[in-house]
């Protein structure tokens, strides 16, 4: 269609539609504009500033899925979130829909039409949710029978004319963990909306959702006092945010915080407590407050007595205020960020002063009443306490005393495999022993998320060795990137998580899709980060003979339990944090082929498998070696002979005689690098020594030869040739290399 041609189209359409609207909604398009830009701002009551992240990446993603859907083009969209609004800014959206010619597939002709030929109400339903008409069908015929299509011609529709029916659904596909229903109609949101403005160009779009009406205005100020304010324009909008204070874009707002906590901070002669970030403190504050203020204040030098992390952790959890510490002490100040400038700054400060002081005073007489226990004591009141859900009649196996004994009988797995000696295995003996002991403290009751950070203070009060205290305090890691720095603290890290897996496994709770309740997939791929990290042996086998002989969980199918664990720990190597040369997927596929149930029992050892094919990937040594198991798997996967054995009587060509001759001299050599675990020079060696002879035997040597006898002797020699490599180190058939 020609320009001109399309012009004439669009000025007819724009005619026709505006000829079904009243004069006074008619859409006064210039001609001359092909975009505007498009405002949808979401009004509700208070959001959860943890709902806030989620729905911004919703809202930019569903945006962008629903325009392009919709044949609507645009050059980028704008996300903005603050507590009482979600903004999207939809950049340059075209004025018009082009959709183009359609053709869709409908039910069978049979379905469509009764006995009297008249529409059923299947082929109506699809009319209806497809936006066609009986005039519009056609009936074709395929290879599965007779179906209606419905035709639909290309259309030229004004931007704004549909815009009323795809916002609404646009909020409709926003989703968070919680949901509310306040209104008749039964619509659900995270908080109920109370307003919705929409502005496309400087012209509102008008519809009805959740009870309210879409105006051309919005509220500032106060939640307690809102002022509704008419928008003409989507710069005036940002404008009038501006006014009042209102920082709309939430990576601004959570700059223009961190200027303002470590300006304060710097002026009472510190620095916010680095902490703080790790607290997630600064990204729940950006997402509590649209109109950030500065309060700073004081409390009670004699709370510096607390643990660290104990007065860090209340501040954060129930004032949200910033710790302000010097040459890494923390001093007796602190910086908050309130909603508003308020008109009695001093007052608030006072009431936020009194409110941390009395909590601080409930954190130290908690800490000090747990100081009066043994690690002896807390120990005890572990058998009430369960980490699994069982039946009651397993109440006691699922218990974390009796999780401790576990974590001892797999311990000397560790002290095995690991070569460790006094005092190396009493250490860890006694890690394993108290290391749920803080779990029946009050401290760790008040604050969840310190367990094991407070049975690192227990342990060094109780008179414990440091390695001791430290390795408790690591077992929980790694969190974020922090992994456990002593190798005491690594292996119960290890031990712990693995007895979650087959406790849970065994009791049939195991991650499905997106469920994961219990964190097992965290906990799976904990054991992997820490496991490459101290590069230890992590045999599967030694610890499923433990889980299996010691008579845990009784009802249990442990042996099957351990044995998913393990399938369950190499899938994590899918999707595991490499470093650089990172790993493809063909180089785990390669690894993982290669007996699986006897050569990756150590998940270290396969890790370096791994990573030595991805450091090789495309080199000459690896090229070659790849070229001699493809050629020799290619000629055996067809054959229905498997542990063949070479008979050198039966070798009768030269070609072959030398081969066999190469693989005997050269076997011990290669097996002597596997063996050092020297992959990288064993994948070398079989390389140079088997790339040419094989490739000359194929071209001058008939495999599939008549007589069985010498036709299996060959065989059997290439299938020698072939495990020589993959049954120690990689299936190479798995690898896809650049020729």
């Amino acid at each position: 269609m020609s320009a001109h041609h399309r012009k004439k189209k669009e000025q007819q359409t724009i005619g026709q539609g505006q000829g079904r609207r009243s004069r006074r909604s008619r859409l006064p398009l210039r001609r001359s504009v092909v975009s505007e830009d498009l405002l949808l701002e979401i009004g509700t009551e208070e959001l959860p500033a943890a709902y806030l992240p989620g729905l911004i990446h919703q809202l930019r993603g569903e945006s962008e899925t629903l325009f392009q859907a919709n044949h609507l083009s645009f050059q980028r969209s704008d996300v903005f979130g603050t507590p009482r609004r979600l903004v999207l800014i939809v950049r340059k959206l075209s004025v018009f829909q082009h959709r183009p010619a359609e053709e869709i597939r409908g039910p069978s002709k049979q379905a469509s039409y009764d006995a009297s030929g008249k529409p059923t109400k299947a082929l109506l339903g699809f009319l209806r949710s497809r936006g066609g008409q009986l005039d519009q069908t056609k009936i074709v015929p395929s290879e599965k029978g007779e179906h209606v299509f419905l035709i639909k011609s290309p259309s030229v529709v004004p931007t704004a004319q549909i815009l009323p029916q795809l916002l609404p659904q646009l909020i409709q596909r926003l989703r968070t963990p919680k949901a509310m229903r306040w209104e008749d109609t039964g619509f659900r949101f995270a908080r109920p909306i109370r307003w919705l403005l929409t502005l496309y160009g400087s012209r509102p779009i008008r519809f009805f959702l959740a009870g309210v009406n879409s105006q051309a205005r919005t509220r500032i100020g106060r939640p307690q006092e809102p002022q509704e304010t008419s928008v003409t324009s989507i710069p005036a909008y940002f404008q009038t945010l501006k006014r009042v204070g209102i920082i709309l874009d939430q990576d601004k707002r959570r700059q223009r915080i961190q200027q303002l906590v470590q300006r304060e901070a710097k002026r009472v002669g510190g620095v916010i407590a680095r902490e703080m970030r790790s607290h997630g403190l600064l990204e729940e504050v950006t997402y509590l407050t649209e109109v950030p203020t500065l309060l700073a204040g004081e409390f009670g030098p004699e709370y510096l007595e607390l643990p660290r992390e104990v007065l860090l952790a209340s501040m954060a959890k129930y004032q949200r205020v910033f710790a302000v510490e010097s040459r890494g002490k923390l001093l007796p100040r602190f910086v908050a960020i309130l909603e508003g400038k308020s008109a009695r700054p001093n007052a608030v400060r006072k009431v936020i002063e009194r409110i941390l002081n009395a909590r601080l005073a409930d954190s130290l007489l908690f800490w000090k009443q747990d100081l009066t226990h043994s690690l002896t004591q807390m120990n005890e009141g572990l058998a009430g306490l369960t980490f699994i859900p069982l039946s009651p009649v397993y109440e006691e196996q699922g218990s974390m005393q009796a999780k401790i004994l576990r974590l001892q009988g797999l311990s000397k797995v560790l002290v095995h495999a690991w070569n460790l000696r006094d005092p190396e295995s009493e250490w860890l003996r006694q890690a394993c022993e108290f290391s749920k002991a803080d779990l029946v403290s009050t401290t760790v009751k008040e604050f969840p998320t310190l367990q094991g950070v407070m049975g690192k203070y227990y342990a060094c009060q109780g008179g414990k060795s440091q390695e001791i205290a430290e390795a408790i305090g690591e077992h929980y890691l790694p969190s974020g990137d922090k992994l456990p720095k002593t190798l005491i603290g690594s292996a119960l890290s290890v031990l712990d998580k693995y007895d979650t897996l087959v406790s849970y496994f065994g009791a049939n709770i195991v991650p499905t899709g997106d469920e994961d309740p219990y964190g097992l997939r965290r906990a799976a791929q904990g054991i992997v980060e820490v496991a490459w990290a101290i590069h230890r042996p992590l045999p599967f086998q030694r610890f499923r003979e433990v889980f299996t002989s010691e008579g845990w969980f009784p009802s249990m199918n442990l042996g099957n339990a351990s044995d998913r664990v393990k399938l369950y720990l190499l899938e994590r190597l899918y999707t595991f944090s490499w470093p650089k040369p990172r790993p493809t997927n063909d180089c785990v596929d390669a690894v993982l082929a290669s007996s699986p149930d006897d050569l990756c029992d150590d998940l270290v050892d396969v890790m370096d498998r791994i990573a030595m094919l991805a450091r090789l990937k495309d080199d000459p040594a690896l090229v070659k070696a790849t070229k001699v198991v493809e050629r020799t798997h290619n000629i055996l996967k067809a054959t229905e002979f498997n542990h063949l054995q070479v008979d050198s009587s039966q070798l009768q060509d030269p070609i072959e005689i030398g081969l066999w001759e190469t693989y005997c001299k050269q076997k011990e050599s290669i097996r002597e690098f596997i063996g050092k675990r020297d992959y990288a020079e064993a994948t070398q060696r079989f390389g140079d020594v088997f790339f040419g002879p094989i490739h000359e035997f194929f071209a001058k040597v008939m495999v599939n030869v008549p007589d069985e006898r010498l036709r299996r002797n060959r065989l059997a020699l290439m299938q020698a040739i072939k495990t020589l490599y993959t049954e120690r180190i990689a299936d190479l058939s798995k690898l896809v290399l650049t020729e």
